[in-house]
């Protein structure tokens, strides 16, 4: 261990593991008990760790390898330790009525992220083709100067941006009314890029997972052409999970 410990979240002691997946940098992912609570780690290397895709797929990779039969609280990416006292007296033992709290409110429960895209040129010709205000102006301003159409654009820029938060909008009721019905919590995110539309994640029972399932197979047929869903999960409850800002959890 040159490092320290690389800590990728924490799940109840005593209970069975699927084989380990690789961690970050391949290395090989262990795990600490202090019961009633145990710690997902690998050894970290030297220096802080890269945020590269290759490690943050990995952290996710093994907490995905738990979280389909098992309750894992998970870390946010990058956190390491000094060695296994710290991750056993520190993390385990200095934090266990809040770890065992949480690990018990989400007993049987796993998170579902669901994120609509869409090109920006395919809808802005959806846009276009259903506001016809915003196509006149559009048309007026084909080939005549920016400096002596400054305002205008300007005025078209925030028509276009208002059609676009209307978008989200119905979408976002269209999504979340149909599927949250079949959760128990709902986040609605902030875009985390212009040709996302919706970013929402659900808080599902386990038992309840392939009817989620089914329903967004269906809403995705209901989508305009050229939008595309992304639907990701079970994962961790990354975005439900109330931890303490010393205990460092996503």
């Amino acid at each position: 261990m040159d490092g320290g410990l690389y800590v990728y979240g924490v799940v109840r002691a005593g209970e069975s593991m699927p084989p380990p997946r690789a961690g970050i940098e391949g290395r090989p992912v262990s795990v600490i008990e202090r019961p009633p609570l145990a710690a997902l780690v690998s050894d970290a290397p030297a220096g802080p760790v890269k945020a590269s895709r290759k490690n943050l797929m990995a952290h996710s990779d093994v907490l995905q390898g738990v979280v389909p039969e098992r309750t894992v609280l998970p870390m946010r990416f990058g956190v390491v330790m000094p060695d296994e006292d710290a991750v056993s007296d520190e993390l385990l033992r200095g934090h266990e009525e809040e770890l065992v709290a949480q690990l018990d409110t989400f007993e049987g429960l796993v998170e579902l992220d669901l994120k609509i895209v869409c090109p920006e040129d395919v809808l802005m010709r959806a846009i276009v083709a259903e506001r016809p205000d915003i196509a006149e102006l559009s048309m007026e301003l084909r080939g005549r100067s920016p400096d002596a159409t400054y305002y205008e654009r300007i005025q078209l820029g925030e028509l276009v941006a208002q059609a676009t938060a209307g978008k989200r909008d119905e979408l976002a009721k269209l999504v979340v009314g149909r599927l949250e019905p079949l959760s128990l919590r709902t986040d609605i995110g902030d875009p985390t890029h212009e040709e996302m539309l919706l970013n929402v994640a659900f808080l599902v029972e386990r038992a309840r997972v392939e009817a989620f399932d089914d329903a967004v197979r269906s809403l995705e047929g209901e989508l305009a052409p050229g939008m595309q869903l992304k639907y990701v999960g079970p994962l961790p409850p990354y975005r439900f999970v109330e931890m303490g800002e010393e205990a460092a959890w996503a």
